[in-house]
This record gives structure tokens, C-alpha cells and sequence, in this order.
């Protein structure tokens, strides 16, 4: 007779059987939740946008819309700010060419100014040069025997030099009878005199003064005419 060989069996145990079938339905559970858990990255960067959007009341759109603007306001304004310092490079160049131009104008301007007075001068010079020529003439005439060739010849220099000097508008001041002017005469000394009609005039002329459109060159220097007391 074969003898059956049949495994004990176990225990019923009503609690472990319990906490076994807990954790299995536990675990399905939790399956199931990372089935249907939604993945992260891009989309919850768009959501945090969107939720900061809403935050402010307002939807994505409006602002990628505000974006733009301020993209375009960007360029405009750097558009701007080339176009200005274009022009500012433009102004110092023209500054420096005026500068450049300025100078050149008052180095030709002194260079004139210099041409003119040498050229004034000269034209100055021009009667006493005539008037040296005509003493030397008459110098000579004199001293080859003939004392009196000099009178003329000196009258001829004087005659001259006042032709000359009438050419450059030059005037002469001073001549006997002549009422005596502080602004214009230097009276050197007094001439006592009984006639006093001739008190204050002119009896002598030391120097002759010369005056040009009414400014004075030389005053002329004089011996006045003073009444004498009874």
C-alpha cells in the first residue's frame, strides 16, 4: 500500500492575509497614478507663464504682443541713436573745416594788414625822399659858388613837400594871426602886446602842426599874443 505523501498544510492566519492584499492593491494604485501623471519641462514652463499672465489678468497672447512692442521700440530707438551719432560726427567735421577755414581767413587777413601798413609807410616815405633829393640839389648849386641858388632851391623843396602832402589830405596848423586853440596849437610862450584886439592870437609860429580828416597829427607850437595891463 503506497503511502501518500501530502504537504501539511498551514495555519489559516486572517491578518497577514489582510496586509498581503493591502500592499497589492497599494501597488496597482500607484501604478496607475505614474500611468497617468503628465510629464515635465516645456509644458510646465508654458503653464508657469500662463499662470503668471493670468496672475497679472492677462492672457500668453497679450503678452508675446507687449513683447513685440517693446522689440520694436528697441530697434527704433537704436536706429535713433546711430542716425545721432552719424550727425555728430558730421558737426565736428564741419567744425574743424570752419576752424581750419577761420584760421586761414585771419593768417590772410594779417597778412594783408601787414602789406598795408609797409605800403602806408612807404607812401609816407615817398615826400621826404623827394624832399632829401631837392636839399641835396640845392646844396650842391650853393656850394659850387652860388650863395644865393640855395634860396630858391629850398623854397622849391618846401613847395614840393606840401604838394605832397596835400596828396595824403594832410593840412598844416598853425599860422600867424590866427586865433589861438588849445586843441590844436602849444603855446611855447607869451608876446606882450598893447593892441588888445591881437590878445590871444598867434604872433610866431615855432613848428608847424599838421591835422588829417579832422584828427590831429602834431599840434602846432606857437608864441601867443598877451595883452599888457595899463
Amino acid at each position: 500500500m503506497n503511502e501518500e505523501r501530502t504537504q501539511p498544510r498551514r495555519p489559516h492566519d486572517p491578518e497577514r492575509y489582510a496586509a498581503d492584499e493591502g500592499e497589492g492593491r497599494q501597488g496597482a494604485a500607484d501604478a496607475a497614478h505614474a500611468d497617468h501623471e503628465p510629464e515635465v519641462g516645456t509644458d510646465e514652463a508654458q503653464r508657469d507663464d500662463a499662470t503668471d499672465a493670468r496672475a497679472q489678468g492677462r492672457a500668453p497672447d497679450e503678452v508675446d504682443s507687449e513683447a513685440d512692442i517693446l522689440r520694436g521700440e528697441l530697434a527704433t530707438l537704436q536706429e535713433r541713436l546711430a542716425e545721432a551719432e552719424r550727425e555728430a560726427r558730421e558737426a565736428k567735421d564741419r567744425a574743424l573745416r570752419a576752424r581750419a577755414e577761420l584760421d586761414t581767413v585771419r593768417r590772410r587777413a594779417e597778412s594783408e594788414e601787414a602789406r598795408a601798413r609797409e605800403g602806408g609807410v612807404d607812401a609816407a616815405l615817398a615826400p621826404a625822399i623827394q624832399a632829401f633829393d631837392d636839399l641835396r640839389r640845392a646844396l650842391a648849386a650853393a656850394e659850387s659858388g652860388d650863395p644865393q641858388g640855395i634860396v630858391p632851391g629850398v623854397r622849391a623843396v618846401m613847395e614840393g613837400l606840401e604838394r605832397n602832402l596835400d596828396q595824403l589830405d594832410i593840412r598844416r596848423i598853425g599860422e600867424v594871426g590866427e586865433t589861438f586853440d588849445p586843441g590844436v596849437h602849444e603855446a611855447l610862450t607869451s608876446a606882450p602886446t598893447q593892441e588888445r584886439e591881437r590878445s590871444g592870437t598867434i604872433a610866431d609860429v615855432f613848428e608847424v602842426g599838421f591835422e588829417r580828416d579832422g584828427r590831429l597829427i602834431r599840434p602846432a607850437r606857437v608864441v601867443v599874443y598877451q595883452a599888457e595891463e595899463a
